[in-house]
């Protein structure tokens, strides 16, 4: 046993000792790969790789992307950027929170005739242009003057027009009188207010007296925001710098580099766009109503218990996930979500198709042969049609979900889609019964058109136009609240129009940031003064030696 043994030991000899180069050659290539597969998966580091230290810097200046301009006049540009622009560089008699109250902003004090439609103002007498030079009651009846000058291409043209003049008494008093009474609302006065000594409608260095001034500008490259030293409500913290993109789809791709510190976008994809770029987003409610409008003709829709009962057979939440891609928010009534500070409280009738067949049977429809579509008390089916803009692939889908809906309780509702031209004559003519619509507001938010006798539902109800128009007129920011609150109930109960969302926008900033404020969808760099962000640094660390 151990004689074979010893035999096959000389063997394994004999065979290493004849093929040793081969087998030496078959443990270098395999140590080969073995390295190779262990630097690959990262488990073994190369004696040249260094090893990087990401840390984060502090930053005083925001970045943010803006469109090439024709013009920084803030008076007579319709550029979009300048508008909003516009608010950090000057400010105004008056100005909206972010519940679109109305606050004092260059007024000390004032009294409101709501008979008359005067506004007799003190202005604040600590306000100054970022020269130096005071804000007077004389600037205040320049800019009226220059506003009416340029006409309606002025964005502010809607505003200023109203006003029939402007009286200064001394250098921090005036009057202002709308040449109608119906229309002097504080709101009215939020338009920039200019230097009447050194105002040049032909040059983009225009004073002001907002938060921030003007430094430099290329219209190719950059425009520099630095703070006001002389603005009365204390020096910003941050510098700003507005790059000029010739396409603003790429902004979100520049602010994975830090090139750009934050961005609004009104597409409804861009949270997702931002997220698989690692940025952060928050939605903010924008001024865009997505509706559903009832035509009062119809003997049907005319009972508000069948709008109520159509009403409580959507699930708006399925809507905003399914057909506007989780890009809206759902309002108590078709004005602002929240306005005026009061709750929302979300879709009043949230969907109840129970509640809804219970309605339209109390109604007088019901089911008689059992095939499933309501009748009347004559024994005619209960038919509706959903007209809708083909154009709009959302608002076309939705028509087709609310449809659906709409059969479940035993409507027979078809979608009608045609092109623009056709959706707006048929609307204006009053050829529908139920119409899905789109409503993008001002931030005055004055809904008198949408209640007033010659709107296209032919609706009528003197009560809710009578406390609409009030909301115009020169009332406290207390008797506004009070008298929407009350408007919002009447709203909810008669139910002209449906709200099915607001559309969301996205405010997405670089992952190291935090804000006490968020802008809103009419002052888009809102609080940006105060905002902190961080840069990312990444530095090399030196091989051990």
């Amino acid at each position: 046993m151990l004689k074979n043994k010893g035999k096959r030991a000389y063997r394994v000899l004999d065979f290493l000792h004849e093929h040793v180069i081969a087998i030496i050659i078959a443990v270098v290539v395999l140590a080969g790969v073995i390295s190779t597969i262990a630097i690959v998966k990262g488990d073994v580091k190369t004696s040249s790789e260094k090893e990087n230290s990401i840390q984060y810097e502090e930053m005083s200046t925001i970045y943010f992307a803006m469109d090439p301009v024709k013009s920084l006049n803030p008076l007579s540009s319709q550029d979009r950027d300048v508008y909003y622009i516009s608010q950090l560089m000057f400010s105004s008699l008056f100005k909206l929170n972010e519940n679109l109250n109305i606050e004092p902003d260059l007024v000390s004090s004032y009294t409101a005739n709501s008979g008359s439609g005067t506004v007799s103002i003190k202005l604040r007498e600590d306000a100054k242009f970022s020269d130096g030079s005071r804000v007077t009651a004389e600037d205040v009846r320049y800019t009226v003057s220059q506003i009416l000058r340029i006409g309606d291409e002025s964005p502010y043209y809607e505003y200023a027009s109203k006003i029939d003049s402007v009286k200064t008494s001394g250098s921090y008093s005036l009057t202002i009188t709308f040449e109608n009474p119906n229309d002097a609302a504080l709101d009215n006065l939020v338009f920039p207010i200019v230097s009447s000594s050194s105002y040049d409608d032909s040059a983009n260095k225009i004073v002001g007296s907002g938060q921030y001034a003007y430094d430099s500008y290329d219209s190719m490259k950059l425009l520099k925001l630095k703070p006001n030293t002389y603005y009365y409500g204390g020096v910003p913290q941050n510098r700003i710098q507005f790059k000029i993109i010739q396409d603003k789809t790429k902004t979100t791709g520049l602010m994975t580099t830090d090139a750009i510190t934050a961005y609004v976008s009104t597409a409804q994809d861009a949270d997702s766009d931002a997220e698989d770029k690692k940025l952060k987003v928050t939605k903010i409610p924008s001024s865009e109503l997505e509706y559903l409008g009832f035509n009062f003709d119809n003997k049907y829709l005319a009972k508000k218990e069948v709008r109520q009962a159509i009403a409580l057979a959507i699930d708006t939440e399925s809507l905003i996930q399914d057909n506007y891609g989780g890009a809206g928010i759902t309002s108590d009534s078709v004005y602002f979500p929240g306005f005026l500070g009061t709750e929302n409280k979300g879709d009043f009738y949230k969907q109840d198709q129970k509640g809804a067949s219970e309605l339209l049977q109390k109604s007088g429809f019901k089911d008689s042969n059992e095939d499933g579509i309501l009748e009347d008390s004559k024994g005619r089916d209960f038919q509706l049609t959903i007209l809708v803009n083909s154009n709009d692939g959302s608002r076309s889908d939705t028509a087709s979900s609310i449809s659906e809906a709409l059969n479940q309780i035993g409507i027979k509702a078809s979608v009608k889609k045609v092109s623009w031209a056709e959706y707006r004559s048929e609307v204006r003519s009053g050829d529908f019964d139920l119409f899905l619509g789109g409503y993008q507001f001002d931030k005055k938010y004055d809904l008198r058109s949408l209640f007033s006798k010659s709107n296209y539902l032919g609706y009528k109800n003197d009560q809710i136009l009578a406390s609409v128009k009030k909301l115009e007129t020169c009332i406290s920011a207390e008797q506004q609240k009070e008298t929407y609150e009350k408007l919002k109930t009447m709203l909810q109960e008669e139910l002209p129009y449906y709200s099915l969302c607001y559309k969301t926008y996205s405010f997405i900033t670089v992952k190291e940031f935090t804000s006490t404020e968020t802008p809103t969808f009419f002052d888009m760099y809102r609080g940006c003064d105060t905002w902190k962000w961080k840069k990312v640094v990444v530095t090399e660390q030196k091989d051990d030696e």
